[in-house]
């Protein structure tokens, strides 16, 4: 009887003191990229990943230089377009993605777009619009979900 409530105790003891020193926690000074979701495109449509350089000063912290990756996944993870970009404050880029032709127009094709940001870039704001390939008639816009532009920036202090 003493041996259990001995070790009813020192479970409890145990229970309380783990309970009791919470979370470790730590400021992330490079916040992850802005994310987009998948997106589905028809062997008529385009999809376009555009990126800009922000090219305003935020909390006294001047503009730099944006370098980075732009990339489309398809559903299974594979890259199917990549593009390195070295973009200056005020500079843009784009990198457009099409269906293979004869693919099945009632079949949508999902797609992933991706802005991987050098750990040294500056502010980098990405966007992704799909179009019809023929009239250039945009049909969807997305923006990513995107920190604030105050934390974006390499050492900010994340007000």
């Amino acid at each position: 009887m003493q041996i259990k409530t001995l070790a009813a105790g020192i479970a409890a003891v145990v229970v309380l003191l783990v309970g009791s020193s919470g979370a470790a926690s730590a400021f992330n000074p490079q916040p992850d990229p802005p994310g987009f979701g998948i997106v589905s495109i028809n062997p008529d449509q385009t999809i376009r990943l555009n990126v800009v350089c922000w090219e305003h000063t935020v909390d006294g912290v001047p503009p730099g230089p944006c370098h980075g990756d732009l990339m489309f996944h398809d559903m299974a993870g594979n890259v199917v377009a990549i593009q390195t970009v070295k973009l200056g404050p005020g500079q843009a880029a784009f990198l457009d993605f099409t269906l293979v032709r004869g693919a099945n127009p009632l079949n949508p094709t999902g797609i992933e777009p991706c802005w991987i940001p050098d750990p040294t870039s500056g502010r980098a704001l990405p966007t992704t619009e799909v179009f019809d390939t023929q009239s250039g008639r945009v049909t969807l816009h997305v923006n990513p979900l995107t920190p604030r532009i105050s934390i974006v920036e390499n050492n900010s202090r994340g007000r």
